[in-house]
């Protein structure tokens, strides 16, 4: 196959991954399906920093964004969203981040298998792997941008271009804190790279060994020890870095932020701390047992792996690069980290791709007999599995999100023209539309009595029941300071009389 072909082809594969994931995150957030936790979350902090109010929100735990999660990532996205002030800015930036990840995927895969029609087919699984779906699906998060920044990092780490490489891996571990230790795991896996021996680079004889060096790309003899060192000398300062980074972010920075490792609540039967956690899962690996193994978490392994039909497991060493963020998905008790269906697996994509083509490469060159066959199970595992786990898929593919929906319709007339200048309380899905203003809360969680409260009386989300959800209504409904528009008896939108035009 010719290179120009296979750039038109991957250029119309990332075309419609952009097309179709950028239209239905549009539409779902038009439809009031997006959340406060985290749409409106990652909005409001934006439209703060812009109004000279930096990195600080209103919906989280704390005023500043990065005393919980270390993400100075974020500051790239302030000019554009200068610009372009609107959720759709976020979600439109976050689609295309993530469909150019084709590129990094691609060209990793020729570089690692040499195959130019093989390289374009790992791209398309890359770009039909549902994980990367659904965290393209649910909101914006910035640990996406991770997943093209890391596999651009490691592109550059394989074809010797130190200077981008640490540019681009310096930029995945800003996107958050725990990237960070997955950045030092790519560097402890160029420590631990299978080294140029008299039995080949994967332990193959010596009669396949150039074929070897002509899949990896490597130079042989003399000149691959020379870059297997080089490598192990780079993995060494980019882990040593990174966990001084990782250090520093989350005793120091997020700390003096008012935050730090908040989540640590999610791990809290090993233990309050990581040294108590650590400690914990050393010395009772029963619990560590019965934490891991559970039927959900099986699942969860099983639509990760699946898609790549498990070729990881043929390259023990890469999975080296994924173990930082299982061992965060799997040791919680938090659902959605190991649900498949958020923005959790992102950490792990990046690293499960590599991993699949080095296990690819070991067939190749441990048992080249099954390499087509290993090659046509991957292809049809992807497929398969895109069609029974893509939010995408064909077999329940959103239709709803081009029809008329008299609740978004609802939505809509509630939110419509509440002064800038005003506090807003309202339901989780109605704040990514209002979070364009220095002080929106979730219902219930406002310090004092908002300005405007808009309340859908049949969702009561955040509360612990129907009664509470009540009184909290009634709270606002007669303490005689508020204006009542109701509307189709259910909606209900309190305006502070002050605010009356």
């Amino acid at each position: 196959m010719r290179a120009s072909s296979s750039k038109i082809i991957l250029a119309v594969g990332i075309g419609a991954y952009f097309l179709v994931f950028g239209t239905l995150t549009a539409l779902r957030h038009a439809h009031f399906q997006t959340q406060a936790w985290d749409m409106g979350i990652f909005e409001q902090t934006l439209w703060n920093t812009i109004h000279g109010r930096v990195m600080q929100n209103t919906i989280e735990e704390i005023p500043n964004h990065l005393g919980i999660h270390m993400s100075p990532f974020l500051f790239l996205l302030v000019p554009g969203f200068a610009l372009f002030p609107s959720p759709y800015y976020l979600l439109v930036i976050q689609t295309l981040a993530l469909s150019l990840g084709a590129i990094p995927a691609y060209l990793l895969a020729l570089r690692i298998l040499a195959i130019r029609r093989w390289a374009l087919r790992l791209a398309g699984i890359y770009l039909r792997y549902p994980p990367l779906h659904w965290v393209n699906w649910f909101d914006f998060h910035e640990i996406a941008f991770f997943v093209p920044l890391a596999l651009a990092g490691i592109y550059f780490l394989e074809t010797e271009r130190r200077v981008w490489a640490w540019i681009f891996l310096i930029l995945a571990a800003s996107t958050k804190e725990d990237a960070i230790l997955t950045v030092a795991a790519i560097g402890i896996w160029f420590l631990f790279k299978p080294a140029p021996t008299p039995r080949g680079v994967l332990g193959v004889d010596n009669l396949k060994l150039s074929t070897v060096y002509a899949h990896r790309g490597l130079p042989s003899g003399f000149l691959g020890v020379k870059k297997w060192v080089a490598e192990r000398k780079q993995g060494v300062i980019l882990a040593i870095t990174m966990l001084a980074y990782f250090f520093i972010a989350t005793k120091l920075i997020m700390p003096a932020l008012g935050g730090g490792l908040l989540r640590l609540d999610r791990y809290a039967q090993f233990g309050q701390t990581p040294a108590e956690i650590i400690l914990t899962i050393t010395h009772r690996p029963l619990l560590l047992i019965q934490t891991v193994f559970t039927p959900e978490k099986l699942a969860y392994l099983f639509w990760l792996l699946a898609p790549f039909a498990f070729l990881p497991f043929a390259a023990p060493r890469a999975l080296i690069l994924v173990l930082p963020g299982l061992l965060e998905n799997l040791l919680t008790t938090f659902r959605s980290q190991f649900s498949s269906l958020y923005q959790y697996d992102a950490i792990l994509i990046p690293g499960l791709f590599v991993a699949a083509l080095y296990g690819l490469c070991a067939i190749r060159t441990r048992w080249p007999r099954y390499e087509r066959g290993a090659m046509t199970a991957v292809v049809s595992a992807a497929i398969l599995v895109f069609i029974l786990h893509s939010p995408a898929s064909p077999t329940s593919f959103p239709v709803r999100l081009f029809t008329a929906d008299p609740l978004a319709d609802t939505y809509r007339a509630m939110t419509r023209a509440i002064p800038k200048t005003a506090s807003v309380a309202a339901n989780t899905n109605l704040i990514p539309h209002i979070a364009n203003r220095e002080r929106v809360y979730t219902l219930g969680r406002e310090p004092s009595p908002a300005d405007i409260v808009l309340l859908d009386g049949g969702d009561y989300f955040g509360f612990p029941d129907p009664e509470s959800f009540q009184r909290y209504a009634d709270d606002y409904a007669l303490s005689g300071l508020y204006a009542v528009q109701i509307i189709s008896e259910r909606y209900f939108v309190f305006t502070r009389k002050n605010f009356l035009p």
